[in-house]
Order: C-alpha cells, then sequence, then structure tokens
C-alpha cells in the first residue's frame, strides 16, 4: 500500500519553529568565518597547523557529542542548545583577542564544544516538533530544508558583510562584531516551546540510555548503511567547509574573492536544503546522476588550477552533499525512538568527527608537502565511496522503504488499539433484556472528567501529542488526516487505498485510544 499525504509543512509547525528559526539565523551570522584563514596566516599558520587545529577542535567534539545528547535526550534540548550558543560566543570572543597558534587553538576548543552540543540537537528539536504537531514525519525533509535555507541566509549575507568590513577594519573585528549576534540567538531560543516527546518516555537509567544509544549507532542491520552514509557526507561538507578556502590560497586569490567565495558555500547549504527536501530519494536514475556529479566535482578539484572552476565545483559539490544528507537525515530519525533519538544523531555526528580528525591531519600535511589538489584525491575516493552506497542503498530499499516512523514515545502493541476500544466492563453483557452490549458506563463529558484548572493546559496538549505519537502508523495516519487536517472520509479512503468502513473503524479505534489516555491522565491529576 503506497501512502500519499502532503510533506509541506503546516502552518502551526512553522509558527511553532518561528524562535528557533530566528536563533539558528543568529548563531550562523559569523563575520569572521570567511577571513578566519586569512586572519590565521596573519598569526603564524601554515597549511600544516591548520590541518593540526581543524584536528584538534575536531578531537574535542567526540569527547562531548554523545554525552551532550543523552544530555539533550534527559534533561531539556532547548538548554543544550543555549550552553552551545554561549561556547560559540567564547570561541569569537578569544578568537579575536588571538595573536598566535595556541590562544587561537582555545577558540577553536570552545567552537568544538559548541559542535558537540549542537550536533544533532536542533534537528532531533525539529523532527519532534513535526511530529507532535502533524502526527507524521512526511514534513520533516521539508522543515529541515527551510531550516537550511535559512543557515544559508544567515551565512551568506555574514560572509559578504565579514568580507567588507575585513576590507576597511582589522580582521579581528569581524571576531567581535559577531558576539551580540549570539546575545540573540539565546534570547531567541528561550521563547521556544520545545517539544516533550523525549520526555514522555517511560524513564530508564542513565547507563540504560548510554548502552542503548551505542548499542543502536554501533548495531548491525538497515541503520548500519543510514549512518554510514551520514558520515561520509558530512564528511566531505566538512572537507569543504574547513579546507575550501585553502585551495584560494594556493591559487593566491586576491582577499576580495574570500567574502563571493564563502557566500557561495552558504548559498549552497540553502540550495542543497530546497533540493534535498524535493530529492525522494528511492529511483536509482537520480541518484547516479549525483553520485557522478559529485565525483565530477572532486576531480575538478584535483585536476584544474582555475580560480572560477574551483570555486563552481566547490558549490556544486556543497549542494550535492546538503541535498543527500536531508533524505538520509530523515531516515536516521525515522529509525529510533525520541527517548534516544538526540544522542543517536551526536553519536552519528561523532563517528563523523572521529573520521575528520586523521582525515584532517593527513589532508593538511599532504597539502602541505606536495599540494592541495594532491590532497584532493582523498575527496575522490570518498566520493567513489558515497556514490556506489547510495545506488546499493537505494536497490536495497525500493521495495521496503525504511519504515516511517517509530513511535516517538514507548510505543503501544498494535493489539491494544486494533482490539476492543473500551474494556468489556463498561458493557452491558449481549443477553441484558433491554439494551445488550450498550454502554454501562459511557464516556463522562469531558467538562466532568477534567480537574479544575487543567483545562487549558499545555499538559493536556503533551498528552494529546503523545497518545497520538505512539499509535501505529496506520491509525496515526488516518487520525491525523482526520482530525487534524481536516479531510474528509472519502478523500482519506482514496489516499490511503482503505475501504470506507476500515477507515472508520481505525479512525474509532485511534481516537478511542487518546480518549482513554487522557482519562487515565485526568483521573491521576484529579486526584492531586
Amino acid at each position: 500500500m503506497v501512502v500519499s499525504s502532503p510533506t509541506a509543512a503546516s502552518p502551526i509547525v512553522t509558527a511553532r519553529l518561528r524562535p528557533l528559526f530566528v536563533a539558528v539565523f543568529l548563531w550562523n551570522v559569523s563575520l569572521w568565518v570567511p577571513i578566519e584563514k586569512l586572519f590565521e596566516t596573519d598569526i603564524g599558520f601554515d597549511a600544516a597547523s591548520i590541518g593540526v587545529l581543524a584536528a584538534v577542535y575536531a578531537a574535542v567534539v567526540p569527547l562531548l557529542e554523545v554525552p551532550s545528547g543523552v544530555l539533550a535526550d534527559r534533561w531539556s534540548r532547548r538548554s543544550v542548545l543555549v550552553i552551545a550558543v554561549c561556547a560559540l560566543a567564547v570561541s569569537a570572543l578569544v578568537g579575536g583577542l588571538s595573536t598566535n597558534v595556541a590562544t587561537y587553538t582555545v577558540s577553536a576548543l570552545f567552537l568544538g564544544v559548541f559542535f558537540a552540543l549542537q550536533s544533532g540537537t536542533t534537528e532531533s528539536m525539529v523532527y519532534d516538533t513535526v511530529l507532535e504537531e502533524t502526527g507524521s514525519s512526511d514534513a520533516f525533509e521539508r522543515t529541515i530544508g527551510k531550516l537550511r535555507v535559512i543557515e544559508s541566509f544567515a551565512l551568506v549575507s555574514s560572509a559578504l558583510a565579514g568580507g567588507a568590513i575585513a576590507e576597511v577594519a582589522p580582521l579581528r573585528v569581524t571576531y567581535f562584531l559577531t558576539v551580540p549576534f549570539l546575545a540573540g540567538a539565546i534570547g531567541a531560543l528561550m521563547t521556544f516551546r520545545e517539544p516533550h516527546l523525549h520526555q514522555t518516555a517511560e524513564s530508564q537509567p542513565l547507563g540504560q540510555q548510554v548502552i542503548a544509544t551505542y548499542r543502536t549507532i554501533t548495531g548491525r542491520g538497515r541503520l548500519r548503511p543510514i549512518v554510514t552514509l551520514a558520515v561520509l557526507t558530512a564528511l566531505l561538507l566538512q572537507a569543504m567547509l574547513e579546507f575550501g578556502p585553502v585551495w584560494l590560497v594556493a591559487l593566491a586569490a586576491p582577499p576580495i574573492v574570500y567574502g563571493p567565495h564563502w557566500a557561495g558555500l552558504m548559498s549552497a547549504l540553502g540550495l542543497g536544503g530546497m533540493l534535498g527536501g524535493r530529492l525522494g530519494f528511492s529511483r536509482s536514475g537520480p541518484v547516479v546522476a549525483i553520485g557522478a556529479a559529485m565525483l565530477a566535482c572532486c576531480l575538478v578539484l584535483t585536476l584544474i588550477h582555475d580560480t572560477i572552476a574551483v570555486i563552481a565545483a566547490q558549490v556544486v559539490l556543497t549542494v550535492l552533499v546538503v541535498a543527500v544528507s536531508i533524505p538520509i537525515t530523515r531516515r536516521l530519525h525515522d529509525a529510533v525512538p525520541s527517548g534516544i533519538r538526540a544522542g543517536v544523531a551526536s553519536g552519528v555526528g561523532t563517528l563523523t568527527w572521529l573520521t575528520f580528525v586523521p582525515f584532517a591531519v593527513v589532508f593538511g600535511l599532504v597539502s602541505n608537502r606536495a599540494s592541495v589538489n594532491t590532497a584532493a584525491w582523498t575527496l575522490v575516493g570518498i566520493a567513489v565511496v558515497t556514490a556506489l552506497l547510495m545506488l546499493a542503498f537505494v536497490l536495497n530499499h525500493s521495495v521496503e522503504p525504511v519504515t516511517e516512523l517509530v513511535a516517538a514515545t514507548t510505543p503501544v502493541d498494535a493489539a491494544a488499539v486494533t482490539g476492543p476500544s473500551y474494556p468489556a466492563d463498561r458493557f452491558l453483557p449481549p443477553d441484558d433484556p433491554r439494551w445488550p452490549g450498550h454502554w454501562a458506563h459511557p464516556p463522562s463529558p469531558w467538562q466532568d472528567v477534567i480537574p479544575p484548572g487543567l483545562l487549558h493546559a499545555d499538559a493536556i496538549l503533551d498528552e494529546v501529542r503523545a497518545a497520538i505519537a505512539e499509535l501505529p502508523p496506520l491509525h496515526r495516519r488516518v487520525l491525523v488526516l482526520r482530525d487534524i487536517d481536516a479531510r474528509a472520509d472519502a478523500e482519506i479512503s482514496d489516499s490511503l487505498d482503505m475501504d470506507a468502513d476500515d477507515v472508520r473503524r481505525v479512525l474509532h479505534a485511534a481516537r478511542s485510544h487518546v480518549r482513554t489516555r487522557l482519562e487515565r491522565f485526568f483521573s491521576e491529576h484529579g486526584h492531586e
């Protein structure tokens, strides 16, 4: 059965995520990024020490990434992001004050803290918000694509501004001017109402949660190719963002080129986000074309010594890598429950950094001793492996795609929903002389069930969302289409290829499950 439903984010999802979008925009205003390599060169860096610097902050990330993801799952993802932005502000301040390699390395350490705490957390918040508001992950790709566009716009505008500022002021000024934007990002985060699906699952001891997180990341099965592809695409993207300007240094490009070059790379993030939200990742033809284009871009970086050609290849490669990463990210989040989602996503980031550390050292050493074009052969190898894995993934999943959703809370047994909607003792027996099989104890009106003070409480809405999230996928889809999207029964029947009677049966069972959970919730709170 093929399920079709709209994938565009609803206005409700967009409105709820708006403070997060604002925060993401502000923390991506990094005026210092486009001139970082020039600044590093001014204070004593060479190609080898730049590679070592990248390895230093990359080494910090694996130490903090999974623990911070577990902390976000157990505590508050919003609070973890606030701490991450504070670390980014410290990094900018220390970077601007640096006059030598050692001091700037301290700045890089705080930058690593930001990457560790932010990695996986933002995507998990977006995914769970989409799930809470719609009951499905269908809109995630479009929503995360919109987030990438916002990131891109912030990075492009700050890259152009940073390059212009560097023309009229000392390079270090761009670091100091970044800090006020980060303060604004913290303020926006404090107004965001974060989803709580990760907190509705039954709590488990910390040790068990950590073990479950690591087993999910490293275990065999359908998640392994997803994790591998996520790591490889992230490695290619990080290589472009970290070492892209090194090509310009090798080509002796004038300083004015650095701003537009970085703006092009940042624009590629947005273009890739728009493309990735529509990619689908289900047909072999487009995947082969994308893999071939990625390989061609890497070959240009290896063989061509023209500034315009190099910039174009880097921009196109970034677009393709970001586009591919979005459907991969959705499949990763689809495959894990919310209680460990940030930890697993952060763990994938950890694997990326663990891979990037030796890559950065080797790339920097080869660039220093030979040339950056020679070092680019490593990118060619990664592109070949990535293209082959993408094709294998699509071929192996063309008939049975990755399961749409693992319930964001502890899932209920499907039989518990598809079986009797209410306990048998709430009905009269079949041999009742007057009303056989009718209600003996019908559901009470809500005004008689809801305790005083809870009628408008956010806790009720959270409970409804949790109840919907733990439904079996079909029941959740029918309930969302009927009661949230206000679709007609006939439209749902056509959309899901179901008999109309089956739609009504499934809808009744889903509504009954939600009501039963709410009745239990109100009963518990009525005695507080």
